[in-house]
């Protein structure tokens, strides 16, 4: 296979210890991730190639995301401007205090990216996959611009296309709603993660309050025709501490459902959802015509993650599979 190209911001994460607030806190955790950067360095990890596009300062903060990519495989190409590296702050819930995030990512080095910086024909040369989120475009009508140049090349390119819409309500700050933005540049993907709470604030397809998914996700395959699959993941029962979750796949035909795992002990639930987006890629490229399949594969992976402190899902092919196939945590693998 060629490579897989995903493209955003790495962030530095800082999280308070042992559930600690943030206004507790005396030290911090460190970790590097944050959507795009989280797909890539999972999908490595299941054994695929991957690029990651980006910009970061040229400091040791900088060279540090770098690194930690490069310690998944992950090859990362970033442009070396700007002054800083995005933070965001993360304060894990417990119980019914739910988690919560404070970003502080403004003038960052991402920031400054503009149109005709990257050579994107270059980059997608030897890549057949191109992965976005709707975090990128927005940060700015600047970079929902050069995410839109992206996705023209790449669609010319013949590239099959994702994203994760990924809507952040507190990242919309330049003036622009969501869906004045996203709907240009949806409707050159050819899978996408979403939820039907989307449909209107997002994507500007209506929907009614008793429409179930099936007729949600063929209106939005009617509104973006290129679409083939589109998939959403469900939390049920949940507080910050345990949930259960399972995913469903519209794929123009028929409604798929996965298994319902109910996870305990919740360590970490940041990047579950790019855990999701990139057990599906991995999924759709290993089992193209069997997308049931394909599904619980990226719905183990989500419920896997959970278990793993950081941004990236550090779980293998091997243990997601085995989890599909009834090997819960119960016993220890010796």
């Amino acid at each position: 296979m060629k490579k897989v190209v995903t493209f955003g911001e790495i962030l530095l994460r800082l999280s308070p210890p042992s559930h600690l607030r943030l206004t507790q806190a005396t030290s911090f955790d460190l970790y590097f991730g944050c959507a795009e950067a989280n797909v890539a360095a999972s999908l490595s990890k299941f054994g695929l190639p991957v690029k990651f596009i980006t910009a970061v300062p040229p400091n040791e903060l900088g060279e540090s995301s770098l690194s930690m990519l490069r310690s998944f495989a992950v090859e990362p190409i970033a442009l070396i401007q700007g002054k800083r590296l995005g933070i965001y702050y993360f304060e894990q819930g417990a119980s019914e205090r739910p988690g919560k995030v404070v970003y502080d990512r403004e003038d960052s080095s991402f920031s400054t990216l503009r149109k005709g910086m990257i050579d994107w024909e270059t980059i997608f040369s030897d890549a057949d996959w191109f992965h976005w989120s709707g975090i990128t475009p927005s940060l700015s009508l600047e970079l929902a611009e050069l995410c839109e140049e992206a996705l023209l090349v790449a669609s010319r390119m013949g590239l099959t296309i994702s994203a994760d819409l990924n809507y952040r309500p507190t990242l919309w700050k330049y003036g622009k709603n969501a869906n004045e933005v996203m709907p240009n540049l949806v409707k050159h993907c050819d899978l996408l993660l979403g939820g039907v709470d989307e449909s209107e604030k997002v994507l500007g397809v209506p929907k009614n309050d008793s429409d179930g998914e099936d007729i949600v996700f063929a209106n939005w395959m009617k509104a973006f025709p290129k679409l083939k699959n589109i998939v959403s993941t469900h939390r049920m029962d949940a507080n910050a501490s345990s949930n259960g979750i399972s995913a469903s796949l519209w794929n123009g035909n028929v409604l798929l459902n996965s298994r319902r795992y109910n996870i305990s002990h919740i360590i970490d639930r940041i990047g579950a959802g790019d855990a999701f987006m990139a057990g599906i890629i991995y999924g759709l490229i290993t089992w193209p015509e069997d997308h049931q399949t394909a599904l619980e594969f990226a719905v183990a992976a989500t419920c896997l993650k959970h278990s793993i402190s950081g941004d990236i899902n550090l779980a293998t092919v091997n243990e997601i599979k085995a989890l599909m196939g009834g090997a819960g945590g119960g016993r220890v693998s010796r």
